[in-house]
């Protein structure tokens, strides 16, 4: 690989295995494109290689410092795994079955690099799947995968739980009293987009003439009788290579809650169509996208999000920038009183490409919020109101990082 390719320590990043997986659902099986940034990646990644029998250990430690700061409130410096990438151990097993089917399995674990722990109590909680490929028929999966939405690629920091607003300002991480819920100026149960779903099945067609399409339904992974479903959706896209176009719509199911004073518990369907557009020429990507966020629910409010990213490569360097806008429509206060809501986020981030498999990296950002907002960066809480447990708002988070990734 040339030293201008884009962002090259991805090559074995089995993250950027799973946004395409999303985006480009068989492409490499059924047609050929013009030389991009996503679609010369697609064809080297285990999940998408024409070998045959073949089992991979794969990984990534990534590790830095982070500083944050609030308003009203004090910075301070601590340790953060995964500032770029997500610390990782995983392991990929495919089998040739002849006539142009593979049998393949996925197991992926989380990790918190600068403390050895495993990010959740499941061990394999970023993906375990198995399922079978066909370069005719297409893709079908079981288990807990990525779900059917707009590629991650959207946002140029491919959504990572640390150092994206994407994920934050998107995903309307709200703190509250309680803690912190999405999107909970909303109404209750309202929910987001879940990146990952377990118990689900999902199927993606063979792209023909840059068409493809990927479907997902996942039972209730909550423990009870209803609801039934916890997620379902899918994603119609074309691509001729350089231009990604797509459309998604994700229904997902919160677990039985009390929407109103002495009505009994019930499950909310929060309802979110998205569309993005992804323009890459190799050396520069840009996107857009918009979705809005709605309970399916008396007296529910709508959020509207809009995203504008950048990737630049220049040598070794990768520059990279994303803008994340949230607007609402109807929503309230923990009252039930109707207010403003709104936020901006904004993360600029460059990296400098050691080799193919490690890089450093730097990254700043910042969220806003207005109104009665009160979304939070990085995991940083926001300043408590006096004398109680509800956060300030109009309260801005700031945050800086920098680190050293590999991947094996």
């Amino acid at each position: 690989m040339s030293r201008t390719s884009l962002l090259r320590p991805v090559l074995r990043c089995t993250l950027l295995c799973t946004l395409l997986a999303t985006a480009f659902p068989a492409a490499a099986q059924t047609q050929s494109f013009p030389q991009s940034f996503l679609m010369s990646r697609l064809s080297q990644l285990p999940e998408y290689s024409s070998g045959g029998d073949a089992v991979r250990i794969y990984g990534t430690v990534d590790l830095g410092a982070m500083y944050t700061h609030t308003d009203n409130g004090r910075g301070r410096w601590q340790q953060q795994s995964g500032g770029a990438y997500t610390s990782k151990l995983g392991f990929y097993a495919s089998e040739d079955l002849g006539g142009g089917l593979k049998a393949e399995a996925k197991l992926e674990a989380g990790i918190n690099a600068d403390t050895g722990a495993q990010q959740a109590s499941a061990l394999f909680n970023r993906e375990s799947w198995v399922g079978l490929k066909s370069s005719t028929y297409g893709t079908l999966r079981f288990g807990n995968q990525i779900n059917a939405m707009l590629p991650l690629f959207v946002d140029p920091f491919m959504l990572v739980p640390t150092n994206s607003v994407y994920t934050w300002v998107g995903g309307g991480a709200m703190q509250g009293p309680r803690g912190v819920g999405a999107n909970t100026d909303l109404g209750p149960g309202t929910g987001t987009i879940p990146v990952r779903v377990p118990k689900s099945l999902t199927y993606a067609t063979p792209r023909v003439m840059g068409f493809g399409a990927q479907a997902i339904y996942a039972t209730n992974p909550y423990g009870t009788t209803e609801p039934k479903v916890g997620t379902r959706g899918g994603v119609l896209s074309f691509t001729n290579g350089t231009l990604f176009l797509a459309a998604s719509l994700t229904q997902t199911w919160s677990s039985p809650v009390v929407v109103s004073a002495g009505a009994p518990a019930q499950s909310v369907r929060t309802d979110i169509p998205a569309f993005g557009a992804i323009y890459d020429t190799g050396k520069l990507v840009l996107s857009a996208s918009y979705a809005r966020t709605t309970p399916q629910v008396a007296q529910g409010g709508e959020a509207d999000i809009k995203t504008l990213g950048a990737i630049l490569n220049e040598g070794n360097f990768s520059w990279l920038a994303s803008v994340v806008h949230r607007d609402t429509d109807g929503a309230r206060n923990a009252a039930g009183r109707p207010v403003e809501s709104s936020a901006l986020g904004l993360m600029l981030g460059a990296d400098y490409n050691l080799s193919r498999r490690s890089a450093l990296y730097a990254r700043a950002g910042s969220v806003r919020n207005f109104g009665a907002s009160t979304i939070i960066l990085n995991s940083v809480a926001l300043p408590f109101q006096v004398g109680s447990t509800a956060p300030q708002t109009g309260i801005e988070t700031r945050t800086f990082s920098m680190g050293m990734l590999h991947h094996f």
